[in-house]
């Protein structure tokens, strides 16, 4: 089996926790683990590294690689520019065909990236039990049985069934309605023989090019021509779900029901369904809750405390905070609109970025001076470069880096302190077998990354 994880989604409806180049499947919600990371460990369930493809945007790239470390040996594209799960699956199948060299009967699982699944031990049942549904040429979806009447999700009709294993089932679908309007999803829950579709798939590679061909053709005739050329004109292709561009129109659709714990994570009200404890708050991170009912309070960085509430969300993170009521959860994206509008970085950028070389994270912004933790991977570098208008200091909390300036190299270990002028080149590389934590101060009249101008080519 080969697995296709889209990992390209940029949504904002967890602003502060996600941002628009920090989107929610690289938040770690739930333990120390991310979104998508716990994907790709599903993956892992049923397929070796070297059979996974994740498909994400051209942004993300450092973002993944580093969530992912120290896992290897899986492939990954990136798009040129952003688009929906029909042409991103459309490219994940080219791939996996030409560069991979999977054949026609190849079955392959089409996995979400930012979402919770548990126990994942019986996801993996039935991705083998999907598996040898789509071995008989049908589309395989996951269906869930609804709780409420949502707009979000896509409604699948259970048909006639097709298989039974192991308490397992699979039945055709009868039809397959994607993110109906309230009115016409409370009336699905009141027909019942629905079930909300899990946004994960299986299929025979070749029946999903077949698809492809009949109910796009505008995306097959790229597909046709070959992978280079179909990432060449990717930005060209419609901009359109997988859900509508091919599973309310197919005829060989097949939908197996779950019955585990699932969420898509796509908002604040999803986050506390999940996360709520029998006392009906949701709390993470340092969190004190006195006299509070039915409340998401999350901290990320400080101890918050919330006295005599009902009803609501209290979000920190480093450099925001979200006050507000539950039942508002669905405006977040207003409010980022409102952020955007007024030019607020918050709104785009999180005090944590990712690097070629590991992950910088802000802890203190004082005007003339800024001050980073640095996480260099083993045998990744701050390639060669030179600053303008800043000086900089790094003291080495973890492992051996070695610092190379003026014509000498010298190893640094914890404890140490270093440092470097403006206009002087330097590089850092962490020579050892460990990632290298490392405190940054930065001081000067000009702060920016802009500043640093590079003498080396970033690897």
């Amino acid at each position: 089996m080969k697995v296709l994880i889209l990992a390209g989604g940029s949504g904002t409806r967890l602003w502060p926790l996600s941002r628009e180049k920090y989107p929610k499947q690289f938040l770690k919600l739930l333990g120390g683990q991310s979104l998508l990371k716990m994907a790709y460990e599903r993956a892992l369930r049923v397929a070796d590294h070297k059979d996974i493809l994740i498909v994400s945007h051209k942004d993300y790239e450092h973002h993944i690689r580093n969530d992912l470390y120290p896992y290897e040996g899986y492939s990954l594209i990136l798009e040129p520019q952003r688009r929906s799960t029909g042409p991103a699956v459309a490219l994940g199948l080219t791939y996996m065909a030409e560069v991979l060299g999977a054949g026609g009967g190849e079955v392959v699982a089409v996995l979400a990236s930012d979402q919770y699944i548990d126990p994942p031990e019986v996801f993996e049942k039935y991705l083998r039990f999907a598996s040898q549904v789509a071995t008989e040429g049908y589309l395989v979806a996951f269906g869930l049985l609804p709780d409420a009447p949502n707009v979000n999700f896509g409604y699948i009709k259970q048909g006639e069934e097709i298989l039974r294993s192991d308490g397992m089932q699979a039945y055709r679908i009868e039809s397959f309605i994607e993110k109906p309007p309230l009115e016409k999803a409370e009336l699905l829950l009141k027909e019942g023989g629905y079930y909300w579709n899990s946004g994960n798939f299986v299929l025979r590679l070749d029946v999903g090019m077949q698809e492809y061909e009949e109910h796009a053709p505008d995306i097959f005739e790229h597909m046709f021509k070959g992978y280079q050329h179909m990432l060449q004109h990717y930005s060209s292709l419609r901009d359109i779900s997988f859900d509508y561009l091919e599973m309310e129109r197919t005829r060989r659709g097949a939908v197996v029901p779950m019955r585990l714990k699932w969420s898509d994570v796509g908002s604040f009200e999803g986050l506390y369904a999940l996360l709520k404890d029998e006392g009906s708050n949701a709390c993470v991170g340092d969190v004190l809750c006195v006299d509070t009912e039915n409340s998401l309070v999350y901290s990320s960085d400080r101890l918050v405390c919330v006295l005599g509430m009902k009803d609501v969300v209290v979000v920190e993170e480093k450099d925001s905070l979200l006050v507000m009521k539950r039942e508002d959860s669905a405006r977040v994206r207003e409010l980022v609109g409102r952020l955007k509008e007024r030019s607020r970085k918050e709104a785009v950028y999180h005090v944590e970025i990712n690097e070629p070389w590991g992950k910088r994270l802000l802890l203190e912004d004082g005007g003339v001076y800024r001050i980073y933790k640095l996480t260099v991977y083993p045998s990744k570098a701050i390639t060669q470069r030179i600053h303008m208008h800043q000086n900089l200091i790094w003291l080495v909390l973890k492992g051996t880096v070695c610092f190379e300036s003026q014509g000498s190299s010298q190893y640094k270990t914890p404890g140490e302190t270093f440092y470097v002028q403006r206009a002087t080149p330097y590089r850092l590389t962490n020579c050892g077998f460990i990632p290298a934590e490392l405190i940054e101060v930065r001081t000067g009249e000009y702060l920016e990354d802009r500043d640093a101008v590079l003498l080396e080519e970033v690897r």
